[in-house]
């Protein structure tokens, strides 16, 4: 088999592999909150938000170093990278022990503090999970790596509807991370194939910490970005409206990963392609700009007007009113779309930092966001300090690399008014009154407006345009397999003579 067919197939499972996931955890948080009062889905997602803050082993990037390092493949490697795992997994879980009070208290959940503890243990099964599954990346085998996220998925979402009407309350949450982590350390052991060991070698263990460090750092400033509004809710606020937030910020999401997903693993090959010639980068740099644009208008437009129908949809009755918290989530997300674009530009042309230091400009959203936690305001408020660290980090982006690549910035910022426009247009017909409909209304007028926000991007972009016409001209010489010709960048078959 051949390297682009074995590369083509580990894209897929890749893919596969990341739609499920989330698909999974999506679905499995939609029942956890329909199931469980709100405090208790509330509580439930501060386990999520201390997981994410203080479990290290991910962040160190030692299963990325196994693929990438020239010694990978050497069982004296895999070793040691289990001995740095395992004593990374056990530093993270003594912090989940020792500021489990702290945290218990601060969060107003003094009363579960063992639950929060016992969040320790997840990070020691996920410390001990066996790296040759990684191993097999090197040589594009991804199916055993997906099998060991996406497998235990599936299965506590399953799950998830019997374990939580049998608890009742956050302590369902709490078991099904335990058994997801217990699973996948199960299968990484079941699927390697040499003996899981620990190994001291003093030059490799140097490597690895090297390489992880940094990431480290990086994770927690990706925390501070995904994050770190939930836990200002969590602090300053009640746990039913960290339930509202949490809740609305997974609806917000959703979308964007799926596609955002998507979208790099397409993009980025054909900007890379082009990196050293400008005239013709700046025209894929435009497309790309405007597809971006095409997917963000559409999506967002459509997730902000039918906001309250949205959450009633998703997470039941006992979320209405949390639709305004998820349109100004949403708003802050279009532009987070949006920054997909530069940042992948910067990436073809070799430069790596852009998205890590506009992530640092999305920080800047935290400092309104702890004064305006700080006076208790609504919560819907933070989420508007949200779009303005978006909006920054968008910006900076753009600057960086116009500064530093030439593309000119003016390429992203009119598609950016544009988005812009279209998503106050529809704030403003949320909050005129369009969430007062049923949810059935609300639905259509989410869809009719979507759609109305893609057909007016695509006429108002010269890239969409030229696209669609290209389609059209396909079409009318040859129905749907002419219009898909065009679209692939073939030309279309010729018209049979005399046809009408």
């Amino acid at each position: 088999m051949s390297v682009r067919v074995r590369a083509a197939k580990g894209s897929l499972w890749v893919g596969v592999g990341n739609v499920v996931g989330y698909a999974a955890s999506f679905i499995r948080n939609m029942i956890l909150a329909r199931v469980l009062s709100k405090p208790d889905f509330g509580i439930a997602a501060t386990f999520s938000v201390v997981l994410t803050l203080m479990e290290f082993t991910a962040k160190m990037g030692i299963n990325q170093l196994v693929v990438q390092d020239k010694e990978g493949n050497e069982p004296g490697f895999i070793a040691s990278a289990h001995l740095v795992q395992t004593c990374v997994a056990g530093i993270s879980a003594m912090l989940i022990v020792a500021a489990a009070p702290i945290l218990a208290q601060w969060f107003g959940i003094s009363n579960h503090t063992r639950a929060l503890m016992l969040l320790a243990l997840v990070a020691v099964l996920r410390g001990l999970e066996h790296a040759d599954v990684r191993r097999y990346e090197r040589e594009l085998r991804f199916a055993p790596a997906t099998a060991v996220e996406n497998i235990p998925q599936v299965i506590i979402t399953l799950a998830a509807w019997p374990v939580a009407v049998w608890f009742g309350d956050f302590r369902a949450m709490l078991m099904l991370l335990l058994a997801k982590s217990a699973l996948s350390c199960a299968l990484s052991h079941l699927l390697a194939e040499c003996p899981y060991r620990w190994a001291w070698h003093r030059e490799r263990l140097s490597r690895i910490l090297k390489f992880g460090w940094p990431l480290l750092a990086t994770g927690f400033l990706i925390f501070g970005v995904m994050r770190g509004d939930q836990f200002l809710v969590a602090a300053f606020y009640t746990m039913s409206d960290l339930a509202a937030y949490a809740a609305a910020a997974a609806l917000a999401f959703a979308p964007s990963f799926l596609f955002g997903s998507i979208l790099s693993s397409i993009l980025l090959p054909l900007l890379s392609r082009v990196q050293d010639d400008r005239a013709l980068l700046r025209r894929r740099y435009a497309q790309t700009v405007a597809l971006v644009t095409l997917v963000s208008a559409v999506i967002s437009v459509g997730m902000i007007v039918g906001a309250e129908a949205l959450m009633e949809l998703a997470y039941g009755s006992k979320y209405t009113g949390s639709g305004i918290i998820l349109a100004w989530l949403t708003a802050a997300v279009a532009f987070r779309n949006l920054r997909v674009a530069p940042a992948i530009a910067a990436l073809a042309r070799g430069d790596s930092q852009n998205q890590m230091i506009s992530n640092c400009w999305r920080m800047v959203a935290l400092a309104p966001m702890l004064v305006l936690a700080f006076r208790h305001e609504p919560i819907w408020v933070l989420a508007c300090c949200g779009l303005l660290g978006e909006v920054f980090a968008c910006w900076f982006s753009i600057v960086r690399l116009r500064r530093r690549d030439g593309v000119p910035a003016g390429i992203t910022l009119g598609p950016a008014i544009w988005l812009l426009a279209l998503v106050t247009a529809g704030g403003g017909l949320a909050w005129a009154g369009a969430h007062v409909s049923s949810m059935l209304g609300g639905l259509s007028l989410a869809a009719a407006c979507a759609l109305a926000a893609g057909i007016g991007t695509m006429a108002l972009l010269p890239e969409l345009r030229r696209e669609a016409h290209a389609a059209w001209q396909g079409y009318r010489a040859k129905g749907w397999r002419g219009a898909l010709a065009q679209l692939k960048g073939e030309r279309a078959p010729a018209r049979p003579s005399g046809a009408g």
